[in-house]
Formats: structure tokens, C-alpha cells, sequence
């Protein structure tokens, strides 16, 4: 599970790497840590408005849906959803086809099961610029747009970082972001997407377990922590991964 995100990047880093632009510029903040367990929002870039970073609820409610998020969120946490699960949630299969999003981000933070304890890492780009996680959304009944972040499962070589549920989530390649938001996707292409390994080029460090677990988010936060029985360094590559002591 990712219930936790990261997006530090200015409005305008967003706006210069994906060439679209905040239609709601004043409701945008850099966040550290994003906690989506709370009803937080987040920008995407959805199907319906390619040209524009559109505010939506983490975590994804039914098309139409009128009662409360925290209602549905005990009942089904839909901050991610993996994608071989999708075709038995009948509730997400038009979202698929009609509500396809981008969802940047500057990080992602997992936990990593190392002799029975876990220790926090975020993940991010070398050179801290965003990118973007892959995702669908629908539209409640009053008109805000809900998200989920779509998984896959980790290849075997994967699976010793994402080694708690064995899944990570998807990325495409950055040539593939507008095909993947294409309204007329073919569905053999669309199935083609969704099985496509993960365009992860991405560098991954432990941080303090105490400010991850207490949710203290501050600056200092992301910095790497040396615990003796946890890797330094993970560098996580489309294919491969790489585990420095």
C-alpha cells in the first residue's frame, strides 16, 4: 500500500516538465509529506482537461457517489488499486476506459521489512524533479474529482525493497503520459499500458522512523538516516534493482 506521497516541486517546475497549467493556481502547495489516510487532495492531470492540473481527492469513490470519503475509505482503501484487481471492482471499470489521470508527484514513501522491523524510504529522481504516477479517477455526485494511484505487481527482482505486498506502482515512460490520456485508446493498447513494466529510474534512501511514524514533516525529514541493518542506498531502474550496503 502508498498512502503516503511527496510533492515539493513549484507550481512552476509542475507547470515547464509536464506543459500544462494549475486551472486552479491558489489552491496548490508544496507538501512534504502527503498522508492520504487523511482527506487530502492532490493535483492530476485528468483525461477530460489535458491541458490543465486539476485538484482530486486521494482516494478514489465511485462515479456519482453522495455520502462521505471517510464513509467509503473504512469500508475499501482506495488510495491505490492493483491493476489485476480491476477487472472485479465494477465501480472502477468505466474509469478505466472514460477517466484515465496523471498524478505527479516528487517522491513516494514505502516501508521496507528488514529481521521483523520496518524501516521508512522515499523514493524520488536523482535530480528531485517530479514525475508522475499513474492513476484513475471518477466524479462524486456534487462534482469533485476522487483518485486512486494504480499498482502492478513487482517483477522478482523488485520485490526485495516492495517486499511487504509486493507491488509498486505504475509509472509510464514520459513518451507514453499523452497515449495513456488519449481519450480513443484502443483497449489492446490500454491492456498493452497496463502491463508495461514500470519506468522507475529512481533513487531510494531510508529516513528517521520516528518523524515517519509521528507524521512530523519538516524539511530535515527526507534526509538519509544510517541504520546498520538497512541498505543506504536503493537505486531502482526499469529492470533491475540495485541495493547499496
Amino acid at each position: 500500500m502508498y498512502y503516503k506521497i511527496s510533492n515539493t516541486a513549484s507550481s512552476t517546475t509542475l507547470n515547464e516538465t509536464f506543459h500544462t497549467l494549475f486551472k486552479y493556481p491558489h489552491l496548490y502547495q508544496k507538501q512534504l509529506m502527503i498522508n492520504g489516510i487523511e482527506e487530502v487532495t492532490i493535483p492530476i492531470i485528468a483525461m477530460e482537461e489535458r491541458n490543465y492540473m486539476v485538484p482530486a481527492m486521494w482516494g478514489m469513490l465511485p462515479e456519482n457517489y453522495e455520502d462521505e470519503w471517510s464513509v467509503f475509505q473504512e469500508t475499501f482503501n482506495s488510495l491505490n488499486i492493483a491493476v489485476p484487481s480491476l477487472d472485479n471492482l465494477s465501480w472502477c471499470t468505466e474509469a478505466l476506459i472514460q477517466r484515465r489521470c496523471l498524478i505527479p508527484v516528487t517522491g513516494f514513501y514505502t516501508s521496507y521489512l528488514i529481521d521483523g522491523e520496518l524501516y521508512p524510504y522515499f523514493f524520488h529522481k536523482k535530480s528531485n524533479l517530479p514525475f508522475c504516477l499513474t492513476g484513475i479517477y471518477n466524479r462524486t455526485l456534487d462534482g469533485f474529482l476522487t483518485c486512486t494511484v494504480l499498482t502492478t505487481t513487482a517483477r522478482e527482482e523488485l520485490k526485495q525493497v516492495h517486499n511487504l505486498n509486493g507491488t509498486v506502482p505504475l509509472m509510464l515512460p514520459r513518451d507514453q503520459h499523452q497515449r495513456w490520456l488519449d481519450p480513443h485508446l484502443k483497449d489492446n493498447i490500454l491492456a498493452s499500458l497496463l502491463e508495461a513494466t514500470p519506468d522507475f529510474n529512481l533513487v531510494g534512501h531510508p529516513i528517521s522512523r520516528e518523524l515517519f511514524k509521528n507524521q512530523i514533516s519538516y524539511t530535515s525529514m527526507l534526509a538519509p538516516v544510517y541504520y546498520k541493518a538497512a541498505p543506504t542506498t536503493i537505486i531502482l531502474t526499469k529492470n533491475k534493482e540495485l541495493i547499496l550496503p
